[in-house]
């Protein structure tokens, strides 16, 4: 268990993964605890507010950052001694944008919250850098890496609210679907290949949870609970969720299933480093 004293607002949990692999059902999933409060996707708005929290790290901005305060005079009233002068210096510390960053983040995602309820998100288009960055920010955060198998990734995305524009009868519409798989496939092993680098950074504070956990009768959310600090919910109210069909709409327009077949022999005949696949499907909690 969290030590108590350390509050919950403190102890945001988050939820990285790929689109189209079971994060809504995950979200849900979560909040049938009663002090949860997983919040949707928010665009990835963050991501710009940590690339200027990162700014203020490099070397040489960290410098000028840290003596601002003191080289203030340099810059006000007449300028005596030149080669003093730093037209660079600003008034904030690393550290400062860092305080206010965490306030402002907190008060976003716990706007209406009680104290007793800890906050989280489920986020797809953070990677690596933004990750990272959120587990800094917070030291007591607690961060779930969600992974779904590539073929079913593919499939799923491929084909997602029913559209595509792919003729898998013809060469050229073969072609293109390649393509997009062969840049689908990059993403993903991307993506992982840098959330993994994460979790390595923080083993205590990171749960993996694998898209086949989150079926009826799998014991792994219980484990996620128990991961997180948290008492076990009713199972019943997991169950129901569990066996819910849940998420983003998706259905498979006729066009998909007729191509559904292609589209598999295209992924089996696909081109990719398959080693490093089954090693990082391993990491993830994938056979």
């Amino acid at each position: 268990m969290q030590d108590t004293e350390i509050s919950r607002w403190d102890r945001p949990v988050f939820v990285a993964s790929m689109g189209r692999s079971g994060s809504t059902l995950l979200q849900r999933l979560l909040n049938v605890h009663p002090q949860l409060t997983i919040w949707g996707e928010h665009g990835g708005f963050l991501k710009g507010l940590i690339d200027a929290y990162s700014v203020t790290l490099h070397d040489a901005n960290r410098d000028n950052l840290i003596d601002g305060y003191e080289h203030r005079a340099t810059v006000i009233g007449e300028l005596v001694e030149k080669e003093k002068f730093k037209p660079w210096v600003s008034p904030f510390r690393p550290v400062d944008l860092q305080d206010r960053l965490r306030s402002l983040m907190v008060d976003l995602f716990t706007n209406s919250l009680t104290p007793d309820i800890r906050w989280g998100f489920k986020e797809i288009r953070y990677s690596k850098s933004e990750v990272e960055k959120l587990m800094e920010l917070f030291p007591h955060a607690h961060l779930v890496i969600l992974a779904r198998d590539l073929d079913g990734y593919s499939m799923s995305r491929f084909f997602a609210f029913g559209n595509t524009d792919f003729d898998l009868e013809s060469d050229e519409g073969r072609l293109a679907a390649s393509t997009k798989l062969g840049q689908m496939r990059h993403g993903w092993m991307t993506r992982y290949r840098g959330l993994l680098e994460v979790r390595d950074q923080f083993p205590e504070r990171t749960s993996v949870v694998s898209y086949a956990d989150l079926a009826p009768g799998s014991q792994r959310p219980a484990q996620l609970f128990a991961e997180l600090g948290e008492t076990l919910p009713s199972a019943d109210a997991i169950e129901v969720v569990l066996g819910a069909k849940t998420g983003s709409s998706f259905r498979f327009n006729e066009a998909a299933r007729a191509n559904r077949e292609r589209l598999q022999d295209l992924l089996a005949a696909a081109d990719f480093d398959r080693d490093e696949y089954g090693q990082l499907a391993a990491e993830l909690g994938m056979s």
